[in-house]
């Protein structure tokens, strides 16, 4: 009897050895699995952290740009407002023409001003030339041909 004892134990201890390693080696598995996706998160996690780093980068950037931006605008306007300011102490505005331009025209303007002086006084007992006798014909009223009998 003693070895039936020895045998059952023996059966016994397999069983429950069978069943803990079954229980061990299972969650053991899932441990691994959990392991794993526990890595591939910690993975994502970094990818979108870097994802979030780059893109404070880039605002941060473009920030840089805009307050850049604003600042050389600021300076034109100023520069703007400096230069209409003085406008308004010179009270003359910039000429059209240049000055030799201007000479030439106002020598001509003087030269014209003589010839019409001129053509005035000799053509001043004469009527213009479109009402002048005879009619043109352009715009004289038609002749009535009168009829013979």
């Amino acid at each position: 009897m003693d070895w039936l004892i020895g045998l059952l134990l023996l059966i016994a201890g397999g069983v429950i050895g069978f069943f803990a390693a079954r229980y061990w080696f299972m969650h053991s598995g899932e441990a691994a699995e959990l392991q794993a996706q526990m890595e591939q998160a910690q993975q994502q996690f970094e990818a979108y952290r870097k994802d979030v780093s780059e893109q404070l980068a880039t605002a941060r950037q473009i920030a840089s740009e805009v307050t850049d931006i604003q600042h050389r605008l600021n300076l034109f306007l100023q520069d703007s407002q400096q230069l209409l300011e003085q406008n308004k102490e010179w009270q003359q505005p910039l000429p059209f023409f240049a000055e030799e331009t201007i000479r030439s025209i106002r020598q001509s303007n003087i030269l014209n001003k003589e010839r019409r002086e001129d053509s005035d006084i000799s053509e001043s007992g004469a009527p213009p030339r479109d009402y002048s006798e005879p009619g043109s014909g352009l715009f004289s009223p038609p002749v009535k041909e009168e009829k013979s009998n």
